[in-house]
Order: structure tokens, then sequence, then C-alpha cells
């Protein structure tokens, strides 16, 4: 068994430093357990289709959609959003069906069981409450999916601005 271990991975090319390494940008959590558990691989959409969320304003509103599969066995994941630092940001998701509809009233976290093979999908809602700079490897929202033990078992994330 291995607990969530951020996995740190270097990119370095001839005649140049090696990339920064930003957690959760370009790291890999690890985990693995003797028992079944759940394994969420997730994908996020932006409007713009270019992973940045923009908010127009600083107190605009935008929305960004997640996908996600369970590769792992079944069990309660509840997704969570969140900013990767302190941001004047408001958030909410909820959990969609086929066409985007929310299947409840968003709220801070979406919880739901999540089968073996199944794929889920969200709706993750944000609002500034004041200016967020462009500053993609620092400025994220980042959508956890813990189990029902509350371990992370995926994530993934999106850059978010004001314009």
């Amino acid at each position: 068994p291995i607990s969530p271990t951020e996995v740190l991975i270097s990119y370095d090319c001839t005649n140049s430093a090696p990339a920064t390494i930003t957690v959760g940008l370009n790291t890999l959590l690890l985990s693995a357990s003797a028992s079944p558990i759940p394994d969420i691989v997730a994908l996020v959409a932006t409007p713009t289709g270019d992973g940045i969320l923009n908010l127009p304003g600083p107190n605009g509103s935008n929305a960004f959609a997640v996908s996600a599969v369970n590769v792992g066995s079944a069990d309660t994941i509840t997704a969570t959003p969140s900013p990767s630092v302190v941001l004047p940001l408001a958030m909410s998701i909820c959990q969609t069906d086929a066409t985007g509809a929310c299947l409840s009233s968003a709220d801070s976290s979406a919880t739901s069981t999540v089968e073996a093979g199944a794929t889920p999908t969200y709706s993750v809602f944000v609002t500034a409450t004041a200016t967020v700079p462009f500053d993609p490897a620092n400025n994220r929202i980042v959508v956890e999916f813990t189990d029902s033990g509350g371990v992370v078992r995926g994530s993934t994330s999106v850059a978010v601005t004001t314009q």
C-alpha cells in the first residue's frame, strides 16, 4: 500500500534549466492499496477550450465542465473545487446529466456513488469577487475527488483569471 503521494517529475532539455515543478500541474498523484479502491481520472473543458477559465472582470462569472472515469472500484465519491492559492473566488459544483443539466442544486461539493467504469460529469460555477491576475502556474482551480474515507483518489485543474 502507498498513501497518496505527489510524484515529482523533472523535465530537462539540452542547454536549458529544468522545468519548474508545480504540484498538481506537472506531477503525478500516486497511490496503491492491498484492497480495491476507486481511481478517478478527470479532465476539464473550459468555454475557450484552452484550459483557462476567463472571468469577465473583477465581478464576472463563468463555468467549466469536468468529466471523469472511475477505473477502480465503486465507492462514494465527493468532488470539491478549491483554489490552488488564496483567490477572490466563489465556487460551486453540481453533478450533471448527459445534457449538462445539474442533477441537484450546485453546492460547495457534489457527492454520489460512482460505480466501477462509470463516467460522471460535473459543472463548476465560479464568480470573482476581485481581480485575479493571469498566472496559470499558480492561479488555478483544483477539483479533487475523495473517496468515502476522505482520501484523494483523483484531481484535475484549470487556470483562472479575470479579464
